[in-house]
Formats: C-alpha cells, sequence, structure tokens
C-alpha cells in the first residue's frame, strides 16, 4: 500500500487523480442523466441517501417512495457510477495524506480513506439491496445501513481533519525552520 501510495502521489499521477475526482462531482451533479439533481428533482428535493449523514427507516422508505419508479431506476444506475468514485476520492484522500504524514510516527493514517472506502462499498451494497426489494425494505438493514453511512462520514471527515492539520503543522514546522536558517 506504501509503495502505491509513494507511486499516485508523483505529481502526474496526482493530477490523473485530481481530474478522476472533477470528473466524479461533475458526473453526479449533471453529466450523467442519472445526477443527483436529477433525482433530487424528480423527488422534491430528497436527495440521495448516501449524501446524508444518517438515516432512519422511514426517512429511508420516505425518499424511496418520492423518487417513484423513474427515480428509482435513476439512483440504481447513479449506483454503478458510485462503484467507481469510491477508489477515487480514497486514493486522492490517501496520496495527499501519504504527501502530508510520510516519515512522520503518524503516516499510517494514510489508511483512513480506505477504510472509509469499505464503509461506502458496504452503504453501496445495502442501499442496493433496499431499493431493489422497495416497498419491502427489510428495517434491520436500512438501521445497518444507515450506520454505516454514518461511519463511512466519520471518517471521511477525520481523514480531512488529518490533511488540514497535518497541512498546518507540516507549513508551521517549515516556516520554523525557514526562520532559523536566516
Amino acid at each position: 500500500m506504501v509503495s502505491y501510495l509513494s507511486h499516485v502521489s508523483q505529481r502526474g499521477w496526482l493530477w490523473l487523480i485530481v481530474a478522476l475526482q472533477v470528473f466524479f462531482m461533475f458526473a453526479f451533479h449533471g453529466l450523467f442523466p442519472f445526477s443527483v439533481e436529477k433525482i433530487g428533482a424528480l423527488s422534491g428535493g430528497m436527495g440521495i441517501p448516501d449524501a446524508r449523514m444518517f438515516y432512519t427507516f422511514p426517512q429511508l422508505q420516505n425518499m424511496f417512495w418520492h423518487y417513484g419508479a423513474e427515480g428509482r431506476e435513476m439512483y440504481l444506475q447513479l449506483q454503478w457510477v458510485d462503484m467507481f468514485y469510491p477508489l477515487v476520492y480514497s486514493t486522492l484522500l490517501a496520496s495527499l495524506l501519504f504527501l502530508v504524514y510520510k516519515k512522520t510516527p503518524l503516516w499510517k493514517m494514510v489508511y483512513v480513506p480506505c477504510l472509509a472506502t469499505l464503509f461506502d462499498y458496504a452503504e453501496n451494497i445495502l442501499l442496493r439491496i433496499s431499493i431493489l426489494s422497495f416497498p419491502h425494505m427489510q428495517k434491520w438493514l436500512v438501521q445497518i445501513s444507515g450506520t454505516v453511512t454514518f461511519i463511512k462520514w466519520l471518517l471521511i471527515f477525520f481523514a480531512f481533519f488529518l490533511l488540514v492539520f497535518g497541512t498546518i503543522w507540516r507549513l508551521a514546522h517549515w516556516f520554523r525552520l525557514r526562520k532559523t536558517v536566516r
């Protein structure tokens, strides 16, 4: 994993990952006919469960109900795109964390986005099962799905916190070194 991150954190690869991140952001928000905005428009602004911090059984049932058959089909199509996106955002975050924390005792923090990806895939699978079984969704499955979504977001926010904290720490260290050299 470290050799992979060392490789993809090089400038050319990093720019490619950033370009893929931008592509996926456009894909989710209008590039495809099954975008988040189009699903939101069909559902009266309900959005998608993946973008929520947490949801309950009644909330998810209400969301899928408001999607209608067309919106549920769009969401299933969007999920195919979402099978690739976690690899992109986790590689980008892990690469940036690698650049910030390499050669420090906290270098293992690069695994936080990878763990978020595992939860994202679990979320996608559980949500796919739920929407395919709608309106006969299993309450216990949705409870697990909501919890998995919550943990995914906690890990992503923690990775961003680590990135901001590490960047500030590196910059402060760099400025201190510059001061002592003068």
